[in-house]
Protein backbone atom coordinates (compact mmCIF):
# COMPACT_ATOMS: atom_id res chain seq x y z
CA UNK A 1 0.00 0.00 0.00
CA UNK A 2 1.21 3.24 -0.95
CA UNK A 3 1.43 6.47 0.87
CA UNK A 4 -1.66 7.82 -0.36
CA UNK A 5 -3.39 4.09 0.80
CA UNK A 6 -2.30 5.00 4.17
CA UNK A 7 -3.39 8.81 4.51
CA UNK A 8 -7.11 7.58 3.07
CA UNK A 9 -7.02 4.24 5.61
CA UNK A 10 -6.36 7.27 8.13
CA UNK A 11 -9.38 9.64 6.96
CA UNK A 12 -12.12 7.00 7.21
CA UNK A 13 -11.13 5.82 10.46
CA UNK A 14 -11.09 9.12 11.70
CA UNK A 15 -14.55 9.81 10.24
CA UNK A 16 -15.35 6.50 12.00
CA UNK A 17 -14.66 7.66 15.08
CA UNK A 18 -16.31 11.05 14.55
CA UNK A 19 -19.60 9.48 13.62
CA UNK A 20 -19.58 7.07 16.76
CA UNK A 21 -18.91 10.21 19.43
CA UNK A 22 -21.49 12.09 17.49
CA UNK A 23 -24.24 9.18 17.92
CA UNK A 24 -23.69 9.08 21.48
CA UNK A 25 -23.67 12.84 21.85
CA UNK A 26 -27.13 12.97 19.64
CA UNK A 27 -28.31 9.89 21.35
CA UNK A 28 -27.49 11.45 24.85
CA UNK A 29 -29.19 14.77 24.04
CA UNK A 30 -32.62 12.86 23.27
CA UNK A 31 -32.50 10.97 26.25
CA UNK A 32 -31.75 14.10 28.41
CA UNK A 33 -34.56 16.19 26.35
CA UNK A 34 -36.91 12.99 27.11
CA UNK A 35 -35.88 12.91 30.41
CA UNK A 36 -36.60 17.04 31.25
CA UNK A 37 -39.85 16.75 29.45
CA UNK A 38 -41.02 14.32 31.99
CA UNK A 39 -39.53 16.05 34.94
CA UNK A 40 -41.61 18.86 33.19
CA UNK A 41 -44.72 17.03 33.21
CA UNK A 42 -44.61 15.44 36.44
CA UNK A 43 -44.16 18.42 37.94
CA UNK A 44 -47.09 20.04 36.59
CA UNK A 45 -49.63 17.41 37.69
CA UNK A 46 -48.02 17.44 41.16
CA UNK A 47 -45.85 13.98 40.57
CA UNK A 48 -42.70 15.83 41.76
CA UNK A 49 -39.92 13.58 43.99
CA UNK A 50 -38.70 16.11 45.73
CA UNK A 51 -40.80 15.77 49.08
CA UNK A 52 -42.48 19.19 49.98
CA UNK A 53 -40.83 21.94 52.48
CA UNK A 54 -43.60 21.19 55.49
CA UNK A 55 -42.36 17.16 55.79
CA UNK A 56 -45.45 16.43 54.16
CA UNK A 57 -46.43 13.36 52.05
CA UNK A 58 -46.32 13.82 47.94
CA UNK A 59 -49.03 15.10 46.92
CA UNK A 60 -50.92 12.72 44.30
CA UNK A 61 -53.51 14.27 41.82
CA UNK A 62 -56.91 12.94 43.88
CA UNK A 63 -59.94 12.40 41.50
CA UNK A 64 -62.63 14.33 42.62
CA UNK A 65 -65.86 12.23 42.91
CA UNK A 66 -68.75 12.87 41.30
CA UNK A 67 -70.93 15.61 42.87
CA UNK A 68 -73.67 14.23 44.32
CA UNK A 69 -77.28 15.17 42.65
CA UNK A 70 -80.48 15.42 45.39
CA UNK A 71 -83.50 14.93 43.13
CA UNK A 72 -85.38 17.94 43.68
CA UNK A 73 -88.48 17.27 45.51
CA UNK A 74 -91.70 17.52 42.53
CA UNK A 75 -94.26 19.54 44.51
CA UNK A 76 -97.55 17.14 43.91
CA UNK A 77 -99.84 18.56 41.76
CA UNK A 78 -102.74 20.32 43.74
CA UNK A 79 -106.49 20.14 42.26
CA UNK A 80 -108.54 22.53 43.90
CA UNK A 81 -111.85 21.20 44.76
CA UNK A 82 -114.33 22.48 42.77
CA UNK A 83 -116.33 24.98 44.25
CA UNK A 84 -120.20 25.91 43.61
CA UNK A 85 -119.93 28.45 41.17
CA UNK A 86 -121.09 32.00 42.94
CA UNK A 87 -125.01 32.33 41.93
CA UNK A 88 -125.54 28.62 40.68
CA UNK A 89 -128.72 27.09 40.77
CA UNK A 90 -129.93 23.82 38.74
CA UNK A 91 -132.13 24.32 35.59
CA UNK A 92 -134.36 21.61 33.77
CA UNK A 93 -133.24 20.92 30.65
CA UNK A 94 -135.62 21.74 27.90
CA UNK A 95 -137.93 18.67 26.90
CA UNK A 96 -140.97 18.07 24.46
CA UNK A 97 -144.33 19.09 25.55
CA UNK A 98 -145.81 16.70 22.99
CA UNK A 99 -143.41 13.63 24.31
CA UNK A 100 -144.46 14.67 27.43
CA UNK A 101 -148.85 14.90 27.41
CA UNK A 102 -148.15 11.62 26.37
CA UNK A 103 -146.45 10.30 29.33
CA UNK A 104 -148.94 12.28 31.36
CA UNK A 105 -152.01 10.09 29.54
CA UNK A 106 -149.73 6.64 30.08
CA UNK A 107 -149.46 7.70 34.30
CA UNK A 108 -152.91 8.41 34.13
CA UNK A 109 -152.23 11.53 35.92
CA UNK A 110 -155.79 12.77 34.19
CA UNK A 111 -157.23 10.89 36.75
CA UNK A 112 -155.71 13.41 39.28
CA UNK A 113 -155.80 16.18 37.82
CA UNK A 114 -157.94 18.34 35.74
CA UNK A 115 -156.54 20.28 32.54
CA UNK A 116 -159.23 22.16 30.78
CA UNK A 117 -158.87 22.01 26.96
CA UNK A 118 -157.83 18.53 26.87
CA UNK A 119 -159.72 15.50 25.66
CA UNK A 120 -158.87 13.35 28.77
CA UNK A 121 -161.32 11.74 30.91
CA UNK A 122 -162.24 14.02 33.64
CA UNK A 123 -161.17 12.56 37.91
CA UNK A 124 -164.29 11.04 39.10
CA UNK A 125 -166.17 12.92 41.48
CA UNK A 126 -166.14 10.32 44.26
CA UNK A 127 -162.60 10.20 44.39
CA UNK A 128 -162.51 14.61 45.59
CA UNK A 129 -159.85 17.33 45.19
CA UNK A 130 -157.06 14.85 44.90
CA UNK A 131 -154.99 17.16 42.93
CA UNK A 132 -154.70 20.16 41.74
CA UNK A 133 -155.81 21.49 38.28
CA UNK A 134 -152.80 22.20 35.88
CA UNK A 135 -154.71 24.48 33.33
CA UNK A 136 -153.12 27.57 33.63
CA UNK A 137 -150.24 26.44 35.29
CA UNK A 138 -147.71 26.49 33.14
CA UNK A 139 -147.46 30.30 33.65
CA UNK A 140 -147.01 30.00 37.37
CA UNK A 141 -144.01 28.55 38.03
CA UNK A 142 -141.29 27.48 37.08
CA UNK A 143 -140.47 24.02 35.50
CA UNK A 144 -137.65 23.46 38.45
CA UNK A 145 -141.03 23.77 40.65
CA UNK A 146 -143.10 21.08 38.71
CA UNK A 147 -139.71 18.70 38.66
CA UNK A 148 -139.82 18.81 42.54
CA UNK A 149 -143.62 18.00 42.60
CA UNK A 150 -142.84 15.13 40.24
CA UNK A 151 -139.45 13.71 42.46
CA UNK A 152 -141.07 14.71 45.90
CA UNK A 153 -144.73 15.27 46.40
CA UNK A 154 -144.70 16.27 50.19
CA UNK A 155 -142.27 19.05 48.95
CA UNK A 156 -145.37 20.47 46.66
CA UNK A 157 -147.54 20.02 50.02
CA UNK A 158 -145.81 21.87 52.11
CA UNK A 159 -145.52 24.67 49.88
CA UNK A 160 -149.60 24.80 49.13
CA UNK A 161 -150.16 24.75 53.31
CA UNK A 162 -148.21 27.05 53.94
CA UNK A 163 -149.80 29.89 51.12
CA UNK A 164 -152.85 28.72 50.02
CA UNK A 165 -154.17 27.79 54.23
CA UNK A 166 -157.59 27.98 52.46
CA UNK A 167 -157.47 25.30 50.15
CA UNK A 168 -159.26 22.53 50.31
CA UNK A 169 -156.94 19.49 51.55
CA UNK A 170 -158.66 16.93 49.63
CA UNK A 171 -155.07 15.64 48.28
CA UNK A 172 -153.88 14.85 51.54
CA UNK A 173 -154.08 11.54 53.37
CA UNK A 174 -154.84 10.96 56.71
CA UNK A 175 -151.13 11.22 57.69
CA UNK A 176 -150.90 14.90 55.99
CA UNK A 177 -148.47 13.71 53.22
CA UNK A 178 -149.78 13.99 49.48
CA UNK A 179 -151.90 11.13 47.97
CA UNK A 180 -149.71 11.68 44.62
CA UNK A 181 -148.03 8.38 44.33
CA UNK A 182 -143.97 8.27 43.37
CA UNK A 183 -142.74 7.38 39.93
CA UNK A 184 -139.37 7.88 40.81
CA UNK A 185 -139.00 3.65 40.19
CA UNK A 186 -140.80 3.91 36.83
CA UNK A 187 -140.12 7.25 35.23
CA UNK A 188 -137.18 7.89 33.45
CA UNK A 189 -134.94 11.37 33.50
CA UNK A 190 -136.30 12.05 30.26
CA UNK A 191 -139.88 10.98 31.03
CA UNK A 192 -139.42 13.80 33.34
CA UNK A 193 -138.51 16.51 31.18
CA UNK A 194 -140.72 15.62 28.86
CA UNK A 195 -143.84 15.89 31.48
CA UNK A 196 -142.45 18.97 33.21
CA UNK A 197 -142.25 20.55 29.27
CA UNK A 198 -146.06 19.63 28.63
CA UNK A 199 -147.07 21.26 32.11
CA UNK A 200 -144.57 24.29 31.14
CA UNK A 201 -146.84 25.14 28.13
CA UNK A 202 -150.36 24.46 30.05
CA UNK A 203 -150.40 28.76 30.10
CA UNK A 204 -154.37 28.64 28.93
CA UNK A 205 -157.16 28.93 31.39
CA UNK A 206 -157.09 27.98 35.11
CA UNK A 207 -156.93 30.34 37.52
CA UNK A 208 -154.30 32.58 39.06
CA UNK A 209 -152.97 32.59 42.40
Amino acid sequence: MGERGRAVGCEMQGARREARRLARWTGGLGRMVLVVGLLAFWDANGWSDVPPIDGGHHHHPVATPAPKTTPEATPATQHPHPGTPKGWQFALPSGDPQAGRQVFADLECFKCHEVVGENFPAPKAEQGDVGSMLSGMGGMHPAEYFAEIMIDPNASVAWRIKHHKSEKKGYLGPDGKSKMPSYNDTMTIQQLIDIVAYMKSLTAGGHQH
